[in-house]
């Protein structure tokens, strides 16, 4: 989910529950909690390419790292800040806030290492996108109460507490969204003769509704999107996966492993003709828009001599988004909601 996002849960959480024992502070500080854990964007600039694969949603995403950072910062609050509530309150606010970060990050698809650095399994539950304004503004709304009658209020505290129960609807509506456009796509497989060895649904952007559908049958892979706003059957995309032994020498480099690990292992490969030998491109079939079916957001590309040796170090590639903006957001909107 994006830093902005995470800092107004933060905010609500601070006012919901610690607004009449820490004040305004509660709100400051529980945003700069719940931000916190993306302080590991700092190091993708060091990381090459990769990093961002590599490092984001790591260690500072831990569960298991969140209690003793919410420690070490409640032992500065209570004595730093002037608010004379002891320990306790200050470390209950980071702690929440700290661990509603990783948590909101597993409803969504990138994947979040939620016990690092015990276990590098990444956790998504593909739930709601990486930016949703209609959950932003739940918190927005309980926000502006406390700014208008006060962060510790009955009112300002009844209106954050309620934010954070749509919100977790809202999510919980997500996971029954995904769920309902795998069913059905099941369904349309089946009644097309197709037999589909894996089917999973995928958020797309800004909304809750259009789901992004990958399914895999032998030898071929197929994309496409259905809106469970207004369910119409999907207009699949076939691909074919080339049987190429290139392929799999791509997928054993170290950034072909990192990759395939980072997109849990929902890629596809196509295999290309160059001056000099062959190129093979590894897309993440998580992501894309319905005016890219074959391209996700981002993949590898790595190069071979007519020999079949790898050429030169393996490229990210990063597929732009369509533009102007408007062009994304009439699209996505037409797809969401047909006529």
């Amino acid at each position: 989910m994006d830093p902005l996002t995470h800092g107004l849960m933060g905010a609500a959480i601070g006012q919901a529950a610690f607004g009449r024992t820490l004040g305004k502070r509660a709100l400051a500080w529980g945003a700069f909690g719940a931000m916190l854990p993306d302080i590991d964007v700092a190091l993708i600039p060091f990381a090459g390419p990769m990093g961002e694969w590599t490092y984001h949603r790591g260690l500072t995403h831990s569960v298991l790292v969140a209690p003793l950072v919410a420690w070490a910062l409640a032992a500065f609050a209570s004595r730093r800040t002037g608010v004379r509530a002891g320990f306790r309150p200050w470390f209950l606010l980071f702690l929440a806030t700290l661990m509603s970060h990783p948590l909101l990050d597993l409803c969504t698809t990138y994947g979040t290492q939620l016990f690092a650095p015990l276990s590098r399994h990444r956790f998504a539950l593909d739930a709601i996108a990486i930016v949703d304004p209609a959950y932003s503004l739940m918190f927005v709304l309980a926000l502006l109460a406390g700014w208008l009658r006060g962060p510790a209020s009955r009112p300002a505290r009844v209106a954050a507490a309620t934010a954070l129960v749509l919100s977790t609807a809202y999510l919980l509506h997500g996971l029954g969204l995904n769920a309902r456009a795998e069913a059905l796509a099941r369904r349309q497989l089946e009644a097309e003769g197709t037999r589909a060895t894996e089917v999973r649904a995928y958020p797309t952007l800004l909304q809750l509704y259009l789901r992004r559908v990958v399914a895999r049958e032998a030898g071929a892979v197929r994309v496409g999107w259905i809106s469970l706003w207004r369910p119409r059957p999907i207009a699949w995309e076939r691909f074919a996966l080339p049987e190429d032994r290139l392929v799999d020498a791509a997928r054993h480099t170290a950034e072909g492993r990192l990759f395939e690990w980072f997109a849990l292992g929902q890629t596809a490969a196509a295999v290309l003709d160059s001056a000099t030998g062959k190129i093979v491109e590894i897309d993440d079939l998580r992501y894309g828009l319905p005016a890219q079916p074959r391209s996700g957001l981002w993949g590898i590309r790595v190069r071979f001599d007519s020999d079949g040796r790898p050429v030169g170090p393996v490229e990210r590639v990063d597929h732009p988004l369509p533009a102007p903006a408007r062009v994304l957001l009439a699209q996505i909107w037409r797809e969401t909601f047909p006529p």
